[in-house]
């Protein structure tokens, strides 16, 4: 008699030889090799468009460097190339959350590599020069904490200038390489954290997406967030602390995460770099956890204990660690250096606010640095209707983040973000208060872009599919106006592109003829020399030339009085004499208009930002027939004298 066996399923008895049908898992079946090699979706191609956007780029600054027309009009042709094809995908539906990261990662690359095409072969910004200078103290000395005659501040904060001099010193890459390679690393970084920190915010990778693009919108992120400087460092730490607690914070339940040891050590490690790196980064960080404990304590209404556990490992440990390490800081390294220029910058603020107000002086004129050149009324309309769009979307998306159902305490705390835009725009009335405004918009603008990325989803849902293109089209134009609006409103129309030269024009005013002036000090003067020297000048010489700009009084007298007085007198030599000075540097171009920035040597100068008239010719050639002061170089526009002489032997 034959037998049949039988095997023992899970499922079933089968019959061997029969075909046992597959039983189905309610696990999602992971994807194959081949359809995961194209979940980038439309990327690839995008990447390709982001090129080409920079192509344009650069020609449209080769174009303006030479004075040629057009220029200006391909470089927002460029800006646009790479922002409105990613803008546009980021608002649509269908693409997956690989490619959704994906385009963001290329949106925040392609807008640093704008700065990097604006002066590709050396660094061109104030803070650029200044960290130059503490990477070199540092090489040369083997010191941390050597004066950094251009930024004070910069050598109590050495976190970004012991990084760039490790990667040069381990790569072999020069300083200015180095630095292209580690702002761009850490601009990547800050783009995927806050896809990231957003994505858990929301539950939505589309709303993440959509966050990064409004991001983007912000007037810092084209040039002052990409400069070679502590600040930039700074904001790739703090996004990649916030991750750290929000898994503390019971988002990533997930067993291959690191244990909560793991997770304080990362906090703490990751807190003491961002608190060795910036201060105010580390401010606002510190601020925004508290504000996410409050939430926590005011949203859930949990008993007192349970709410302690829910806290302890969440943004209240990140704010005590936070909190302990920047105090000590303050206290023992960094309090005097950070007073000074925090400290001044908020007292110049509170003062032209004050005069605003009791009529003391005008507004300032917006769409202007200082006496410099002055957008046209189109793109002024175009700054100020950026303006309007957000203050429009950011309480609608603040309403709908209160009324949603899932409502958390991070999604509160964001939209509180959000709700400080109107109050950060302030500031720009004044002269002094611009800076404030303009710093503030890198922090703002994470919680503007989640709450309009909310609104957004909301209304496309209410809509249905059928309007979702039409939708998604119609905020790519809005968010392509606030774009724009944010490069009008992030820097002068003067120094936007790289142009001829400009008197006090910050980068305008950079040139061959400095650089030359530059590399002479360094092959000749003694190092270290004290200096008196216009400001664009200063931060060439006191970088590549190796000497120390001195800026100031000395007796109750400003030390610009050397420049401004049409002769030789008393004053003068007491400056020179008194404040040890070596050498004077003077750029005879200073005469031939009125500063851009508003003044030639200091914000605090006699008639900054008042001028009508220029230097006189006079005042910048008052040196050459002064007994005991020399010429040593002069190369037509500048010219260095050496003062040694009038002081007694």
């Amino acid at each position: 008699m034959q037998t049949t066996t039988a095997t023992r399923s899970p499922d079933r008895t089968v019959p061997r030889g029969e075909a046992r049908r597959p039983r189905r898992s309610s696990r999602p079946r992971r994807p194959s090799r081949a359809s995961r090699r194209y979940r980038l979706g439309a990327a690839p191609l995008l990447a390709l468009v982001v090129a080409a956007g920079l192509a344009l780029i650069a020609a449209g600054n080769n174009a303006a460097r030479l004075g040629e027309a057009g220029g200006e009009a391909l470089f927002w042709a460029g800006l646009l190339l790479i922002y409105l094809p990613l803008t546009l995908r980021l608002f649509g539906r269908s693409a997956s959350r690989e490619e959704r990261l994906a385009l963001a990662f290329l949106l925040g690359i392609g807008l640093y590599l704008v700065k990097v095409l604006h002066s590709p072969a050396g660094f061109g910004l104030h803070d650029e020069f200044a960290s130059w200078r503490g990477v070199w103290d540092l090489q040369r000395t083997g010191h941390l904490f050597a004066a950094n005659p251009l930024i004070g501040n910069f050598s109590v904060f050495p976190g970004m200038t012991a990084a760039t001099a490790g990667l040069s010193q381990l790569s072999g890459l020069s300083v200015f390489a180095s630095a292209l390679v580690l702002i761009g690393v850490a601009r990547a970084t800050m783009i995927v954290a806050l896809f990231l920190i957003l994505e858990r915010a929301s539950g939505s990778a589309r709303v993440a997406g959509i966050a990064i693009a409004v991001y983007a919108c912000n007037p810092s992120i084209l040039y002052f967030d990409s400069q070679f400087g502590y600040e930039s460092l700074a904001l790739a730490l703090a996004p990649a602390l916030m991750l750290v607690a929000m898994r503390g914070a019971g988002f990533d339940r997930h067993p291959r995460l690191p244990p909560a040891a793991g997770s304080l050590a990362a906090i703490v490690l990751l807190a003491a770099g961002l608190v060795v790196t910036h201060h105010l980064t580390t401010y606002a960080m510190a601020a925004f956890f508290a504000l996410w404990s409050g939430m926590i304590v005011l949203v859930r209404r949990r008993p007192p204990l349970a709410q302690l556990r829910g806290l302890r490992a969440g943004p209240a440990l990140g704010c005590l660690v936070l909190g302990v390490l920047a105090a000590g800081w303050f206290a023992f390294v960094a309090g005097g250096a950070t007073q000074d220029e925090l400290g001044g910058v908020f007292a110049d603020a509170a003062s032209s606010a004050f005069d605003l107000v009791f009529g003391g002086s005008g507004a300032k004129t917006l769409f202007k640095a200082g006496t410099g050149e002055v957008d046209p009324l189109l793109v002024r309309l175009l700054g100020l209707a950026s303006v309007g769009i957000l203050v429009l979307v950011i309480p609608l998306g603040a309403w709908r983040v209160w009324r949603s159902e899932r409502a958390r305490p991070l999604s509160l705390s964001l939209a509180v973000v959000a709700l400080l835009y109107p109050v950060t725009l302030v500031p720009r009335l004044t002269q002094a208060g611009s800076e404030i405004s303009q710093r503030a918009s890198e922090f703002v603008f994470v919680g503007v872009g989640f709450v309009a990325a909310l609104l957004f989803v909301h209304v496309t849902r209410a809509g249905g599919r059928l309007w979702s293109g039409a939708y998604a089209l119609l905020a790519t134009l809005l968010a392509g106006l606030v774009f724009v609006g944010g490069v009008i409103l992030g820097g002068s129309p003067v120094t936007r592109q790289p142009g001829p030269y400009e008197v006090g024009a910050g980068s305008r005013s950079i040139g061959p003829q400095g650089l030359a002036a530059a590399t002479y000090a360094a092959a000749y003067l003694p190092r270290d020399s004290r200096i008196l020297v216009d400001a664009p000048n200063g931060l060439l010489l006191g970088s590549y030339g190796h000497l120390d700009p001195v800026l100031g009084s000395i007796r109750e007298i400003p030390v610009t009085r050397v420049f401004f007085s049409p002769e030789f007198d008393a004053a003068v030599r007491t400056v020179l004499v008194r404040d040890a000075i070596d050498y004077v540097v003077v750029d005879r171009r200073l005469g031939t208009a009125l500063p851009v920035d508003g003044h030639y040597y200091e914000r605090g100068e006699p008639g900054a930002f008042e001028r009508t008239r220029p230097v006189s010719r006079a005042a910048l050639r008052k040196f050459e027939r002064v007994p005991g002061i020399g010429k040593v170089f002069d190369n037509g526009p500048i010219a260095i004298y050496d003062t040694s002489g009038l002081r007694p032997r």
